[in-house]
């Protein structure tokens, strides 16, 4: 969209008092900074995204993007804010903010730890603080007592659905190199999604499990009515299943999705768990 001085900083202007605001209230000054910091970024783009679309929408997707990269949807962590709390606070869609959040996050190339982005407190904790050089190369500390184990069942099989070749059950590998290999990420995770879209069997009932504090988790049974068909996978929450809450149309990370040994989908479902709790 053609961009005005004078339209850009209206909209500036509102999109920062409504994230300020939501802030004010849930947040803190660590979050106002890059709250701050990405709108202007976004304000300087040759297209400003936020021209076009409710501001309400874009106020809730930056909020969402950083909250994404600095863990503000984990209940252990501090300040702690649910998605759904954005999406109600800002009364928008969950589906829509998603995609407008990923959109900034690819935008900027924002990333776990990023040094742009980060708050303060997780920049503190970030594993790139402890990198170290060796022979012209930036590695993990690590890495220098990388240990060699052997390759699992599971992990030969998700290697397979990612079409990784010359691997062989039972032989022993570094564990940075498998994780170099399996490590989960947006394509690796598309590769996933296709091979369950061919495997999984809908619908079928299982229990969701769901963090409600440091150490309490709760279950929910849901139905599972198909893998997500808009976004499909999410690169916090790996590939997206669309269930039944009750009487709500709800959208579930398939990894906390849970289903007993025997169960139809269960061999499938499981080894997808694997590789995401392992490898992401």
């Amino acid at each position: 969209m053609t961009r005005s001085n004078e339209k850009v900083e209206e909209k500036n202007a509102e999109l920062l008092k409504l994230t300020m605001e939501f802030s004010k209230k849930f947040l803190n000054d660590e979050y106002e900074e890059v709250i701050k910091k990405l709108i202007n970024k976004m304000a300087r783009k040759r297209e400003v995204p936020f021209l076009s679309g409710r501001i309400e929408i874009w106020a809730a997707a930056v909020i969402h993007a950083l909250g994404t990269i600095n863990f503000l949807f984990d209940k252990s962590t501090q300040p702690y804010v649910s998605a759904k709390d954005i999406f109600e606070y800002f009364g928008t869609k969950q589906s829509t903010t998603s995609q407008k959040s990923k959109k900034i996050r690819d935008m900027f190339n924002m990333t776990y730890f990023d040094s742009n982005f980060s708050i303060k407190s997780v920049d503190q904790d970030s594993p790139f603080n402890n990198l170290t050089m060796v022979n012209g190369l930036i590695v993990p500390q690590d890495f220098l007592n990388d240990k060699h184990v052997e390759m699992e069942e599971w992990e030969f099989q998700a290697a397979q659905i990612l079409g990784i070749q010359g691997l062989e059950k039972g032989k022993k590998y570094k564990e940075s190199y498998l994780f170099e290999l399996l490590q989960v990420q947006e394509t690796s995770l598309m590769d996933f999604y296709e091979h369950l879209v061919r495997h999984i069997t809908f619908p079928f009932t299982a229990v969701y499990e769901e963090g409600v504090g440091p150490l309490e988790i709760a279950e929910f049974e849901v139905n599972c009515r198909r893998l997500d068909q808009e976004m499909k996978v999410d690169e916090t929450y790996g590939i997206l299943v669309e269930c039944r809450l009750g009487r709500e149309e709800v959208i579930l990370p398939l990894a906390s999705i849970n289903l007993d040994e025997g169960q139809n989908n269960f061999i499938w479902i499981d080894l997808y768990k694997d590789w995401f709790w392992s490898y992401r």
